[in-house]
């Protein structure tokens, strides 16, 4: 990522170090996207989900799908997807999956309101498709806000969602804390993206041909993601019709 690169020199440069020319650049690329933001308010979803409203003292400039990084501590950062934002409050959300472990959880199991801290704004990894009327969600927990906004989105437009999102049982109930209206099943480790799938050959014959032509998107673990997608191939989905990224993977460090 460009402001994550430029973010690392940063920090392993003093600025008299760097030439005029670079310290432009850096200074172009990065400083009108770091905003100062202070927690508003965190509301738990599930007992492993959480939901944070940002307050930013600067305009914040988003769009669906746009991420940012945040500092977990002074060597390492973490990306996240913006659920939603409000121009006029200027205030946005991300909503936090709590792993047991990872420095990103942990960072965001301690975030209480009142505090303050710095993110960088990023590109939109996933893009909503103004074009299309349907839209289709495959994913998990670490999907949920991508999908708040898409789905909110949609709504705004009238077009129509629909989806599948592979998650634990005990976080189900966030789908309905944030009213979005897509379908769970349980998460396998062992078998990526199975239940999902075992759950699209259930689906009524007639449902498909009204969905088959929807524009997919596929986000979470990477294994999954990748069965998922193959399925759709198999199904005769088109590679223009999805777009997929991966949030982590057993043994990979995640954002």
């Amino acid at each position: 990522m460009d402001n994550y690169f430029c973010l690392k020199l940063l920090n392993n440069y003093t600025m008299p170090n760097l030439s005029p020319w670079l310290a432009n650049t850096l200074e172009k690329v990065i400083l009108n996207k770091i905003h100062e933001v202070t927690v508003a308010e965190t509301v738990m979803l599930s007992d492993h989900l959480k939901q944070v409203t940002f307050q930013a003292t600067n305009e914040l400039d988003l769009v669906p799908g746009n991420g940012i990084l945040i500092e977990v501590n002074v060597t390492e950062y973490r990306y996240y997807t913006i659920a939603d934002f409000n121009r006029e409050a200027n205030t946005c959300q991300v909503i936090f999956y709590l792993k047991p472990q990872g420095l990103g959880s942990a960072w965001a199991k301690s975030v209480r309101k009142g505090d303050g801290l710095k993110f960088i704004i990023d590109q939109a990894e996933i893009q909503y498709e103004y074009h299309a009327n349907q839209h289709f969600f495959f994913g998990d927990e670490t999907s949920l806000g991508l999908y708040e906004s898409f789905g909110k989105t949609a709504k705004n437009l009238e077009h129509e969602y629909f989806g599948i999102l592979e998650m634990k049982e005990e976080n189900h109930p966030a789908l309905k804390n944030i009213k979005l209206l897509i379908d769970a099943v349980s998460s396998e480790v062992m078998f990526p993206a199975e239940n999902a799938i075992e759950w699209m050959e259930n689906m009524h014959p007639k449902c498909w041909d009204m969905w088959k032509g929807a524009k997919f998107y596929l986000t979470g673990r990477e294994k999954s993601v990748q069965r998922f997608k193959k399925y759709l191939k198999n199904k005769g989905v088109g590679y223009p019709q999805i777009q997929c990224t991966s949030y982590w993977e057993n043994g990979k460090t995640a954002y």
